[in-house]
């Protein structure tokens, strides 16, 4: 295979056995996962990670040729990624686009929601709307990262693998939630997380999508998923700042390509022109 091949194989796979480390699987050899694991390795870079799916087939692909070599040298028996499916490379247009009326359906269904958690919930989505986090940092925030009670909010979202750290300036109705929730907060002894469950823990990523499933299904959007709220962010950006680089400095991307990748699929045809007129210069 081309040195270039090989040296993106080699990090596919370090990421998985991070991932394998960090997930209840410390103690075991990546040899002795099955099917199962490899699912829920899908599952964490598709929801949690919130991959493009070009990006995650290349990781499962990855894990077959890995496997497959195991398997011929007598290591293990079975391949269990051979048979995980792929994902298509075609969003649905659901997970990529929400109108201004699916936001507005959307936020009702919030107001509508639990008394108990209509603070929080209203807080995460607003966060999700508003700054454009992934799941992940959303979870990751802490309270020391939020910024309201100066001239310019903002949020500073700590940097990861993928991610840079940034600092992303906060609109009025973000802070009004984020304001409404810290008056409302009940952290455990010792928790820092910014937002958390009704223990005052650290909130899952997995109860994120929980409720958000909740409120999508209330408000009749179906495949919502929180990437879909990281594009109406990345779009608004634009919109207002017709500035790529902006956008990808605030969505966290390296590379300007990257955010042209993920702002064209989801845009009308008039954004399209000016995402390719800003290529063209």
């Amino acid at each position: 295979m081309a040195p270039a091949t090989v040296v993106n194989y080699i990090a596919d796979l370090r990421a998985f056995l991070r991932w394998s480390e960090e997930s209840n699987h410390g103690d075991r050899s990546p040899l002795i996962l099955d099917i199962r694991d490899i699912q829920r390795y899908r599952s964490f870079l598709q929801e949690t990670k919130q991959h493009a799916p070009a990006t995650i087939n290349r990781r499962l692909q990855a894990l077959r040729k890995f496997y497959g070599f195991a398997v011929t040298e007598g290591w293990i028996q079975k391949n269990p990624a051979e048979r995980i499916s792929l994902l298509s490379e075609n969003a649905s247009p659901r997970s990529r686009h929400l109108s201004a009326a699916d936001v507005s359906r959307l936020l009702e269904a919030v107001r509508r929601g639990r008394p108990r958690w209509v603070v929080r919930d209203w807080a995460i989505i607003q966060v999700f709307l508003g700054a454009g986090l992934k799941l992940s940092e959303l979870t990751e925030l802490h309270v020391s990262d939020v910024h309201i009670d100066v001239d310019q909010p903002a949020l500073h979202v700590s940097g990861d693998l993928d991610h840079s750290s940034r600092v992303i300036p906060l609109e009025t109705d973000v802070c009004d939630a984020l304001r409404a929730y810290l008056s409302a907060r009940k952290g455990a002894p010792g928790v820092e997380h910014l937002f958390v469950n009704r223990d005052g823990r650290p909130l899952s990523t997995r109860s994120v999508q929980r409720l958000l499933r909740h409120y999508a299904r209330e408000a009749e959007l179906d495949d919502l998923t929180t990437q879909a709220l990281r594009y109406v962010y990345a779009r608004s950006v634009f919109e207002r700042s017709g500035d790529l680089k902006r956008v990808t400095e605030l969505l966290g991307h390296r590379h300007v390509a990257t955010t042209i990748r993920y702002l064209r699929p989801s845009s009308p045809q008039g954004m399209h022109n000016d995402i390719d007129n800003q290529m063209d210069s």
